[in-house]
């Protein structure tokens, strides 16, 4: 959409270049990122606004200013648009910092921000001298505008948003430098008053009427026409004036710098990356009759500062071009303000602000962990972590503190107001961290996970010393699933960066809509099953591993994934009548992989428990999981939850109470795909890892696979009369009944 956002862009990644010699720079286009045909859409649009119907352009532009409601729901549309197709490519990056310059790109980064959990930091970097609405976001860590006088500017635009100034973001090689040197490369007169005309690399507006202008302003001047990519232009102008010697036309050069340390003055009509460029080199700026909106905001603001004189009437030019002390007073202003700051003081700052955490309602899928936890069915994920060697409070808060939510607070909401999570930056991850020695793993382990989160927090975690070492962690389930915490460990580990491992299993459903009709059905037939007792709020939990290559090779040799072979393994090992085990089931997809929040369907199993012969058992067990799987269930499951959350706060709390609980599933079971790299912690390696998952209302099992390095490891959780050390030693058992058959 022009040339000044890639000539920003260029400007920063040569500072951070500067900076960080040994950071790599990744360039997304947002217009071509947003899909095919989208790019030459919109500068098509842009075009065609400017120059044939800049009445409409106007129009818009004031409306976004005047009308709240519009900017904020102009704002949210190409927010989302933008934002859901940069995040894949920003999960594939995985960045430390994110950079925008153009508003488009801004509006997505913030939905991300605000929906997705994006926690790099973002700079938004104005490359118009004149912020509006659409360059300014609330969710951007810091938006950078070029001048003093556009902070107020851009604070109305978006209240509540960080404002900071910024050096001209120019190409380096825009800097002040030898006017006599410059003119004897580009073979220019030394003792003639040179004026640059250049409109930017779209070359809008009537230049032919600028050269004649200043040309009676100055007849005895140099006027050196740059048209960019405008061969219209190029040749209306060539057609006004014909062969008249005070005058150069070009086209697309690549000498602007040189050309404008050569010009005594620079007359442009747009106030973008031609006025930011002419004020790095420290000249004048004369804007004529500035195009529509943003230009005409542009050229005021300059005026405002001093930097620029606006001339909108015939004539104007031409008496700008006689007062030859006030465009030196300007050059001068020019060139003082271009040496004041430098590109790499906002990169510095940007790297040093901790990343903006907007409180946001939750969701219907988070909402409904909030709605169904009780003190006696407290809903927390966690996981449970074996170390090499003992770790220190810091490390563990550095890595409470990769979690998206750890500083805020879940607020409940209230019979009329809907939960919420609220940032909360008085919150340090180091007071959630509390340490215990002389005490057995076990019984760590089963206490801990047993109580509530303190009263306001959303993360807690325990060091364990001794001769075992572990790390305990468990996080408010209403702030992310399994795969949440996962990312959020590994973000603060030596794993952040690394890729994903394979699944165990098919552990994402990518089933098309049109199968929700048919899940529905499913889920409708699935029917109720008897309730389970309620229990206290004790809590025995086991832990098991077992060999992941195993596990892998047992599955491949039966026609199985490794979730279908476990699903019928905890059916071998359960002892009882009946069980329907209700299975989490990841709707996440590359734009979400690494979102904050629950993104989970569910199906539900009727696990054969009465079959004692192993085959038949998994043959069941995976019959019963692909069907489920093919009619959509977990999607409509997940629509289900969604639709209930569209209801009054008292409703959705009273339904979610109601299909969460014993009536419909006897057990959970989850499946997560872990790392199967070495991962340290403080320079002490995590040996093992544990997925925990919480019970619910009559549930009193509830257990979790996770891959981890050479292990698929299992953490069986039992309230009440249940026993999960005893369940997760029978899964072990099971898996020899497994291991070297054949169908």
């Amino acid at each position: 959409m022009g040339e000044g956002h890639n000539a920003t862009g260029r400007a920063l990644r040569a500072a951070a270049g500067r900076l960080w010699p040994d950071a790599s720079t990744h360039w997304l286009d947002t217009l071509d990122v947003m899909g095919r045909g989208v790019g030459p859409a919109f500068r098509r649009i842009y075009v065609t606004n400017v120059e044939r119907t800049p009445w409409l352009y106007e129009f818009f532009y004031n409306s976004v200013w005047r009308y709240r409601w519009f900017a904020t729901a102009s704002k949210r549309f190409v927010g989302e648009w933008a934002g859901r197709r940069l995040a894949a490519r920003i999960d594939q990056i995985q960045p430390d910092l994110i950079l925008s310059t153009y508003p488009l790109g801004t509006a997505g980064l913030d939905w991300l921000r605000r929906h997705r959990g994006l926690e790099a930091p973002i700079g938004a970097w104005v490359s118009d001298f004149a912020p509006h609405p659409f360059w300014v976001y609330q969710g951007i860590d810091l938006n950078l505008v070029m001048h003093e006088v556009a902070v107020p500017v851009a604070a109305r635009s978006a209240p509540g948003a960080t404002v900071a100034i910024s050096a001209p973001t120019a190409d380096e090689v825009f800097r002040p430098g030898d006017r006599a040197a410059a003119r004897a490369e580009l073979e220019l007169p030394q003792d003639t008053f040179v004026s640059l005309v250049a409109c930017g690399s779209l070359g809008f507006g009537r230049s032919e009427d600028t050269v004649q202008e200043l040309l009676v302003g100055n007849p005895d001047g140099l006027v050196v026409v740059v048209c960019g990519r405008n061969e219209r232009l190029r040749a209306r102008i060539r057609a006004a004036i014909g062969d008249d010697p005070r005058v150069r036309i070009l086209g697309w050069t690549d000498q602007m710098s040189t050309l404008m340390v050569a010009a005594d003055v620079v007359v442009t009509n747009a106030g973008g990356a031609t006025s930011l460029e002419a004020l790095a080199v420290g000249r004048p700026v004369l804007m004529h009759r500035p195009i529509a909106a943003h230009g005409r905001a542009n050229a005021q603001l300059m005026a405002d500062a001093g930097i620029a004189v606006v001339c909108r009437r015939d004539g104007e030019l031409a008496e700008a071009m006689r007062d030859l002390p006030r465009l030196a007073q300007m050059e001068q202003l020019a060139l003082k303000q271009a040496d004041e700051r430098l590109v790499e003081e906002g990169l510095l700052a940007l790297n040093s602000t901790r990343p903006e955490r907007l409180g946001r309602v939750l969701s219907a899928e988070d909402s409904l962990f909030v709605h169904i936890a009780s003190p006696r069915v407290p809903q927390h994920v966690g996981t449970i972590m074996e170390m090499s060697g003992e770790v220190s409070v810091d490390d563990v808060a550095g890595m409470l503190d990769a979690m998206h939510g750890v500083r805020g607070h879940v607020d409940p909401g209230s019979w009329l107001r809907r939960p919420r999570w609220t940032q909360d930056e008085a919150v340090e991850a180091k007071a959630l961290v509390s340490e215990v020695d002389g005490v057995s793993l076990r019984e760590a382990v089963d206490s801990f996970y047993a109580r509530p989160l303190p009263a306001g927090a959303t993360a807690e975690a325990l060091i364990v010393h001794g001769s075992s070492p572990a790390v305990l962690i468990k996080l408010h389930h209403a702030l992310g699933d399994g795969v949440a915490v996962l990312r959020g460990l590994l973000g603060g580990t030596s794993g952040k960066g690394r890729a994903w491992a394979s699944p165990v299993g098919h552990q994402v459903s990518h089933k098309l809509p049109r199968l929700r009709l048919k899940g529905l059905l499913a889920l409708a037939r699935a029917g109720a099953v008897p309730r389970g007792p309620k229990f206290g709020a004790s809590r025995r939990l086991g832990l098991v591993k077992l060999p992941g290559a195993e596990v892998r090779a047992t599955a491949r040799g039966l026609g199985v994934t490794p979730t279908e072979l476990l699903l019928a393994m905890f059916a071998l090992a359960y002892q009882g009548d009946r069980l329907r085990v209700m299975v989490p089931w990841s709707l996440r997809g590359t734009d979400t992989l690494r979102a904050a929040g629950n993104w989970t369907g569910a199906l539900s199993v009727d696990l054969p428990v009465q079959e004692t012969d192993p085959l038949r058992c998994l043959e069941l067990v995976r019959d019963a999981l692909r069907a489920g799987v093919e009619s959509g269930a977990p999607e409509a499951a997940n629509f289900v939850v969604r639709l209930i959350g569209l209801l009054p706060a008292p409703a959705h709390r009273l339904l979610a109470r109601l299909v969460y609980q014993s009536r419909w599933f006897g057990a959970i079971a989850s499946v997560i795909p872990g790392p199967r790299w070495q991962v340290l912690l403080g320079g002490a390696e995590i040996e093992a890892a544990y997925a925990v998952l919480p019970l619910a209302e009559g549930v009193s099992i509830a257990w979790g696979a996770l891959t981890w390095g050479p292990h698929v490891t299992v953490c069986v959780t039992g309230g009440g009369a249940v026993d999960g050390s005893s369940l997760a030693e029978r899964m072990v058992d099971a898996l020899r009944e497994f291991s070297g058959r054949t169908p």
